[in-house]
This record gives C-alpha cells, structure tokens and sequence, in this order.
C-alpha cells in the first residue's frame, strides 16, 4: 500500500512539471505566419495526415483542416501529398 502511495504521489509531482502547451494547428494562414516566420505554412487536412503547399487546388479550400508551419507538421507525423 505504501508503494502504491508513492507511486501515486510521483505521478502527480511529475505532472506538474509537464511543458505548456503550443498551439501548431492555426485557423488562419497569417496567424501560423506569426509562428514560424522563416517557414513555409502548409495546409493540413483534416482529418488525415497529409499537406499541401500554397499553389495547390486543395490549400485552405478543403471543409476542414488547419494551417501549420511545416516543420510542425513533419514534426507531428504528418507527410506532404503529391
């Protein structure tokens, strides 16, 4: 029971120390912008886990996705459709 306690009061000491949370997926091309300045802003289809770049047919047109910096996306698991 001891131990039990303990590993229960670890869990909870180390949550507190968890990173904040930062935003990657944005409503609008300008604000992932303002992220990521020196990179290239993707749209990300949702749902799903592919991107494309500004030019394509399919770049902030689609009923859902979001804009992200690229980075993030490739970061996040996500790969560029062709």
């Amino acid at each position: 029971m001891r131990l039990l306690c303990a590993a229960a009061l670890l869990v909870l000491a180390s949550a507190g120390s968890a990173p904040a949370f930062v935003q990657t997926k944005f409503a609008s091309e300008e604000t992932a912008r303002q992220r990521c300045p020196t990179d290239m802003v993707v749209w990300l289809t949702l749902p799903g886990n592919t991107f494309v770049v500004k030019g394509d047919p399919r770049y902030g047109t689609t009923q859902r996705g979001a804009y992200m910096c690229e980075r993030d996306a490739i970061a996040a698991g996500n790969r560029g459709a062709h």
